[in-house]
């Protein structure tokens, strides 16, 4: 945008006075008295032409000015970021020891699971050994406990039989039960026998029939199955009694016997239980220190180059709360990404860029392109200000971006080529006589009646417009109502007034209809502004005690909302 400072200054009547001139024509036509007097008349002369070319000079305007011309419009949002790998990886350390070797240093290329590290081995291969005895004690005392539950069920079968062998007894001492009963039921009827021939005999003897030897031989048989009667009753009753002392306590103690060996068998099978836990805890403890052994082996996660190395040969590793980082890795640099800070006030901006561009300070004559790949919504608050971070893909084939590097990026929101442009100062800009002229109506005596026409006709362009979209019934309105003030921010489809400077070097004002802006220059799509015209962005105006220039505060300057930029500002 070429910017032009025009000074224009209107005296009408002012003539040019050459002092040099007239005081060598007195010289010369002049003598004695009268040339005294005519310069004194001379001198009163210049000094009250002075006065009256200063008393003009007061109400002059001196204007700053700018060329509306044709050119390329660029709506852009700047900010910056930092460049990082898309995946970096910290590799650390699960075990604590000593370093005793290093496989990789800066820069390194590495392959997934290749060993860039080792850790001194022996205290863990020490608790390896440890927990392999353990493992093989548990495993003996599983042993012992299944051999215990095998005598204890031996035992089980040992009281089994003596139960069995117990009940045979009982049904035996019930069979010598039932057969001294018989017996003694034998006896019985022998007794019987015996006393009805005994009492037979002795009726006998009474009636003489037989002597007395018969009646002593009968009286002895019959006494003698009476014996045997006593005799064989005992035995049954010595058969009870033996039949129920084999039923009570040999019963109960070849019972008692197998209950307790049944515990045995329980007590020996928890035993093998707790035996088999043992031998799982050992082989855990065992898989658990193998597990550690590997771990003293540090080995790549992922394929990519050593970003930085944090250890040396003989350093000590503490891993206790969190596991020390030993290696970075990025995994492929070819592929970065850009994090960017974006203010909170261009984030929506930000969401319709169609482009990006940045530049590092390593290579300041390089531009590079990327793309927006994702905007996060979680807010980032430092010190009251409010970003958020946006991920940016940017490829780099010939790896010259480096990880952590500060990038200046330029996010393309839009963009027009050959259009009709205008400085935003102008349109920013106000006369300063205008407020003055349109409050003092037609009481009020405007200073310079050429800047209060031009403001009519500013004012008679709005009213047109109003009256043709609200027709010819409606009142009359406000002719400055469908206009943007000048302090308000620069926004597409606005329409606005700009002032330029005529021939005659009076501001006229034109009507404009506005598009994209870049924050310095705007796009005009309607109006009656031509190219090459001389816009007003602000004016002097030179009073006798002092000089005043006049311009409109831009947006964002004074109180007026801000015209949206970058992080970093716009730029064009």
């Amino acid at each position: 945008m070429a910017t032009e400072f025009t000074k224009t200054s209107h005296v009408p009547g002012a003539n040019v006075f050459a002092p040099a001139n007239a005081i060598n024509w007195l010289k010369s036509n002049v003598t004695g008295r009268k040339r005294y007097i005519i310069a004194f008349a001379g001198m009163v002369l210049i000094v009250a032409a002075g006065f009256a070319f200063r008393s003009q000079q007061t109400s002059a305007a001196q204007y700053l000015t700018a060329k509306v011309e044709r050119g390329n419009l660029r709506n852009t949002v700047t900010a910056t970021g930092t460049l990082q790998a898309v995946t970096t990886v910290q590799v650390g350390s699960q075990a604590s020891g000593t370093i005793s070797a290093l496989f990789a240093d800066f820069n390194s290329k590495v392959k997934k699971g290749q060993v860039i590290a080792q850790l001194d081995p022996s205290t863990t291969r020490a608790q390896v050994d440890q927990a392999k005895a353990n493992l093989a004690q548990a495993q003996a005392s599983l042993v012992q406990a299944r051999a215990g539950v095998a005598n204890s069920r031996a035992g089980v079968s040992d009281a089994q039989a003596k139960k069995l062998a117990a009940q045979s007894t009982v049904q035996g001492q019930s069979a010598g039960v039932s057969s001294a009963q018989a017996n003694l039921a034998v006896l019985k009827a022998q007794s019987d026998d015996a006393l009805a021939f005994l009492r037979q005999q002795d009726y006998l003897l009474k009636s003489g029939v037989i002597a007395q030897r018969d009646y002593d031989i009968a009286n002895t048989a019959y006494k003698a199955a009476v014996a045997r009667y006593d005799q064989a009753a005992a035995q049954v009753n010595q058969a009870i009694v033996s039949q129920q002392s084999a039923a009570g306590s040999g019963m109960a103690q070849s019972q008692a016997q197998l209950q307790q060996s049944q515990a045995q068998v329980q007590s020996s099978q928890a035993q093998v239980q707790q035996a088999q836990a043992q031998v799982q805890q050992a082989q855990a403890a065992l898989s658990l220190a193998e597990i550690n052994l590997t771990h003293t082996t540090i080995q790549s996660p992922i394929d990519g180059i050593v970003v930085s190395r944090d250890v040396d040969v003989g350093q000590t590793v503490a891993a206790s709360l969190s596991a020390p980082t030993l290696f970075t890795i990025a995994n492929n640099l070819t592929e970065m990404q850009v994090i960017a800070n974006i203010d909170q006030a261009d984030i929506g901006l930000v969401e319709q860029a169609k482009g990006v561009q940045f530049t590092v300070d390593a290579f300041p004559a390089d531009n590079f392109t990327g793309k927006i790949q994702q905007i996060r919504i979680n807010p980032v608050n430092t010190q009251n200000v409010v970003t958020y971070n946006v991920v940016i893909d940017v490829s780099n084939p010939e790896e010259k971006l480096k990880p952590g590097m500060t990038t200046n990026l330029t996010f393309t929101i839009d963009e027009r080529n050959n259009v009709l442009k205008v400085a935003n100062a102008a349109l920013r800009f106000k006369p300063q006589d205008a407020n003055a002229n349109s409050t003092s109506g037609n009481n009020g005596q405007a200073s310079r009646p050429g800047r209060q026409g031009a403001a009519n006709a500013g004012g008679n362009a709005a009213g047109q417009s109003s009256q043709g979209a609200g027709g010819q019934g409606g009142a009359q309105s406000d002719p400055q109502r469908n206009f943007a003030p000048p302090t308000a921010p620069v926004l597409p489809g606005q329409t606005r007034v700009v002032w330029v400077l005529g021939a005659d070097g009076k501001a006229q004002a034109r009507r404009i209809k506005i598009g994209l802006s870049d924050g310095v220059s705007t796009e005009v799509t309607e109006g009656n502004l031509q190219e090459g015209e001389l816009t007003i962005t602000s004016e002097t105006l030179t009073a006798s005690s002092k000089s005043t220039t006049t311009t409109q505060t831009a947006p964002g300057f004074g109180g007026a909302q801000r015209t949206p930029g970058g992080s970093g500002g716009r730029r064009p």
